[in-house]
């Protein structure tokens, strides 16, 4: 059966063996299909989360001249960051927001609610300093209302 590769629209035929096969078998078509699942796969499993920072951080941990030597290799990277940091600080002190990869798209953290508020450090404790507030969500941008009863 001939579909539609999602990556760069061609036609291509589907492998029998696999149901629901959406990107052809171009390299680079395969690539965004990895990147898309681990994107995917970070975004909903706090395991697989864990586990990938912490091989991040051991191979930081083997390869602690990797970025001093690639600067050194790479002058032109490194003249480029220290422009763009240049324009990063420079919007920073004006106020001018910067785009950021993981902020939350329309995800409320908390939802909308009734909530007891209690002290850590009470816990096992008659509960005698509880707060019961409830919390409203107030704009787009996540701000929460709280008012307490």
């Amino acid at each position: 059966m001939e579909k539609t590769c999602l990556c760069c629209k061609r036609r291509f035929k589907a492998h029998p063996a696999v149901r629901d096969q959406r990107y052809c078998s171009d390299p680079d078509c395969q690539k965004a299909r990895k990147r898309k699942w681990q994107k995917e796969k970070l975004a909903r499993d706090s395991d697989y989360r864990a586990n990938q920072a912490e091989a991040q951080r051991q191979w930081r941990g083997r390869n602690k001249d990797y970025w001093r030597e690639y600067r050194r290799r790479n002058p032109a990277y490194t003249e480029r960051n220290r422009i763009l940091q240049r324009e990063r600080n420079r919007g920073r002190r004006s106020g001018k927001e910067i785009a950021k990869m993981d902020e939350l798209k329309r995800k409320t953290v908390i939802p909308s609610g009734r909530y007891r508020l209690v002290p850590l450090c009470n816990l096992g404790i008659a509960k005698m300093d509880e707060l019961i507030v409830e919390l409203g969500v107030i704009s787009e941008d996540f701000r929460f209302e709280v008012e307490r009863l």
